[in-house]
């Protein structure tokens, strides 16, 4: 009798030691530690933005941590300097995931250089959350371990033409786009548009990702002499573009895709960028126009940078955030199934920046809707929000 009891005690000890290793086999995890792993530009084209983004993922990891970090564990964040490259992406991946072995990939920069990594990610079995992308081949189709954070480039640029089409009878549309999955993302949803319009792009032309001269591009397009101009660009490529449109007189309606919608866009192209308009789902920080919290955001961000805040910091510090939230839902017992139940578990989530954000087990898209803004004196100001364009 006592010998089964004994057998049973240690049956039991085995068990629970084994349960004890499998869960302390969770890369990335440790009892009081969550390692996130962010490739991000530091010293490419998109280096401006990049930097922002990390500052304000820093400050949330910050303060997350001093409130006592999230179900005990504070969060690690690493960062790699991907360059907005591609290749350069996919190699600073697999050290993240391979040698710094960390539990999560987030907020990697740039439609190509995300998508060229993502199948790696998704094959590691590491969950991929909020990049700072906003293609739909993030959300749809939907994978386990994919978050997207972004509405679509594709449902936003698709909302602001509608909108010029209906209100301004817009009846010649061109595009300058990047030559990407971004690029082709924004003109697809443009073709989709028209053609329910019945019409389509009167002039197009493509450029490379890191171009800087658009001369060829602005040259195509204005042959078409088209009263709608569509810039599927990063900032300063939409600067430069515009710039080179102001030195031929040319003046079409403008309207920017969601990477263009940043305040560099304006810092590059100066007066060039004044009244052209663009597509996002919140406004820019403005000390002035935010509302109480965000301000107090931007004042603090300003503290501690000497600087002053901008959209990519307030990206990144809102989805770590988003996913910070998906962690706590996670619970103690933090695994990659518990991470997908907790981010399915989102609700409702509304950052201080007027995002509200709702996952489910039918759709990893956490954020829909568009707005369209302008640039007045030098800032971009709120016009209104988009309704759907389809």
């Amino acid at each position: 009798m006592n010998r089964h009891i004994a057998s049973a005690a240690l049956c039991a000890s085995l068990l629970a030691l084994g349960v004890t290793a499998l869960r302390a086999e969770t890369r990335g995890v440790t009892k009081d530690e969550i390692l996130i792993g962010v490739p991000i530009d530091l010293s490419g084209p998109l280096a401006e933005v990049g930097r922002q983004g990390q500052k304000g993922a820093q400050m949330a990891e910050e303060e997350i941590n001093a409130k006592g970090g999230i179900n005990g564990r504070k969060l690690k964040i690493l960062y790699e300097d991907q360059q907005y490259d591609a290749k350069k992406t996919v190699l600073v991946t697999q050290k993240l995931i391979e040698q710094d072995k960390v539990f999560a990939i987030m907020l990697t920069y740039g439609t190509g250089p995300a998508a060229a990594a993502y199948p790696m990610v998704l094959k590691s079995g590491t969950p991929h959350v909020c990049p700072s992308t906003a293609s739909a081949m993030f959300a749809e189709p939907m994978e386990k371990l994919s978050f997207q954070c972004f509405p679509s480039y594709g449902a936003m640029s698709a909302s602001g033409v509608k909108n010029f089409l209906t209100k301004q009878n817009s009846k010649k549309v061109c595009l300058i786009y990047q030559d990407d999955e971004f690029g082709a993302e924004v003109k697809t949803s443009m073709e989709k548009v028209l053609a329910a319009a019945n019409q389509k792009i009167v002039e197009e032309a493509g450029y490379k990702r890191g171009a800087t001269d658009f001369s060829a591009q602005v040259a195509r397009v204005q042959r078409g002499e088209c009263d709608l101009l569509m810039l599927a660009a990063v900032p300063p490529a939409a600067a430069a573009i515009m710039q080179d449109m102001q030195r031929r007189s040319w003046a079409p309606t403008v309207l920017i895709a969601p990477p263009g919608f940043e305040d560099n866009t304006i810092k590059l192209g100066k007066d060039a960028v004044e009244g052209a308009y663009a597509v996002g789902f919140i406004a820019p920080p403005d000390l002035e126009r935010s509302p109480a919290d965000e301000v107090d955001w931007m004042k603090r961000y300003q503290a501690k940078y000497s600087q002053p805040a901008s959209l990519y910091a307030a990206y990144a510090y809102m989805f770590v955030y988003v996913a910070a939230e998906g962690i706590k839902n996670a619970g103690a017992d933090l695994t990659v199934d518990s991470l997908v139940k907790g981010m399915e578990s989102v609700k409702n989530y509304k950052s201080i920046f007027g995002a509200t954000f709702s996952f489910s087990d039918k759709s990893h898209a956490g954020v829909t809707g568009a707005k369209l803004f302008q640039v007045k004196g030098q800032r971009w100001v709120e016009v209104g929000d988009l309704p759907p364009a389809m």
